[in-house]
């Protein structure tokens, strides 16, 4: 027997389970729209990533952003924000 075929689909395996690992995910955005949601672990060091997240994705549109609700449960959390002009965030005191 060949050790060799079992290389490529451990490669794969290697592939896939690294995807599970990620810690958080934009699971709603739309290059049209100006809402973002996101999924991500209950924990402090995971809402600054999806806020940066969300900061560098309404920057590359020239806007500001905004949380506009956060839902978690023990182990998740799903945040969602929106993308607005400057003026309009300064409204509410962001």
């Amino acid at each position: 027997m060949n050790p060799r075929p079992a290389l490529p689909i451990l490669g794969l395996a290697v592939l896939l389970l690294t995807g599970c690992a990620e810690k958080s995910l934009l699971v709603g955005y739309e290059p049209n729209e100006n809402f973002l949601s996101f999924n991500h672990p209950y924990t402090d060091g995971a809402a600054a990533d999806v806020r940066a997240r969300a900061e560098r994705l309404c920057g590359l549109r020239k806007q500001a952003v905004i949380q506009t609700s956060r839902t978690c449960s023990l182990t998740q959390c799903t945040t969602n924000y929106q993308c607005i002009d400057a003026a309009d965030a300064a409204k509410y005191g962001r």
